[in-house]
């Protein structure tokens, strides 16, 4: 094409055989557009990939998903484990519900929030004869995210004055100083007890009304009373029994 002015023959739109370096030649490529058969080292070739750059997208979407699982399963539980642990929790439920053992000392369950079955409430009628007769005493049961691998906690929700419960500290409220208890807390099962759940944690527990335990008190100077003034212990135990746990 002749160009304008008498300038000559001017190359506009470019030679398809030698490229024009400004709009680039499919067949050479043009180091700024990029050619799709040579690849561009700034814009990418979609024909080719940088071992490099796809080896550390891999490793951010792993690290991602990993945190992602994480947070929504601390424990490390696969969804099939946590599945089995729940089942776990809620047969036993049922079992303790209509258990005639634990109807007859006076035990009735409950769920502290609707279908979560983590938290049971459990409440126990003072037994007659003791100084907690005519009480009803309220049991928190909270199953651990490892349950089975560790057992239930129990604690009090009401005051209670006894050797094996604490009431004085906060954070430890109304937790039981109980052997059996703690071992089950800690390891999921009892040495002394070759099948130990739910059912004989409350047979324990409910066996404290009677026979106090001496050698774990929570508190020395209540323990040196209820050795050396049975009456006076026994009279507060009872006061506290017609104040927090009246029914």
């Amino acid at each position: 094409m002749r160009g304008f002015g008498g300038m000559g023959n001017v190359p506009v739109m470019g030679n398809p055989m030698m490229g024009n370096p400004m709009m680039g030649n499919p067949m050479m490529g043009n180091p700024m557009m990029g050619n799709p058969m040579m690849g561009n080292p700034m814009m990418g070739n979609p024909m080719m990939v940088n071992p490099m750059m796809n080896q550390m997208n891999y490793q951010i979407q792993m690290q991602n998903m990993k945190k992602m699982q994480e947070m929504m399963n601390p424990h490390g539980a696969s969804p099939g484990q946590t599945d089995m642990r729940m089942s776990r929790i809620k047969k036993e439920y049922n079992l303790c519900s209509n258990d005639p053992d634990l109807i007859q000392i006076g035990c009735s369950f409950g769920l502290e929030n609707q279908n979560n079955f983590n938290i049971w409430k459990v409440t126990m009628l003072g037994p007659q004869g003791t100084p907690y007769q005519g009480g009803l005493f309220v049991i928190k049961v909270l199953f651990p995210p490892e349950y089975p691998s560790k057992g239930a906690e129990f604690r009090f929700i009401n005051k209670i004055y006894h050797l094996n419960v604490d009431w004085k500290n906060k954070e430890t409220f109304g937790h039981i100083c109980l052997s059996s208890l703690n071992e089950w807390a800690t390891t999921g099962k009892v040495k002394a007890k070759s099948c130990f759940g739910v059912k004989q944690a409350l047979f324990d527990i409910f066996c404290l009304f009677y026979n106090q335990g001496v050698e774990s008190p929570y508190d020395d100077a209540i323990a040196k009373q209820y050795k050396e003034n049975r009456a006076e212990f026994d009279a507060l135990a009872k006061e506290w029994t017609t104040k927090y746990a009246k029914y």
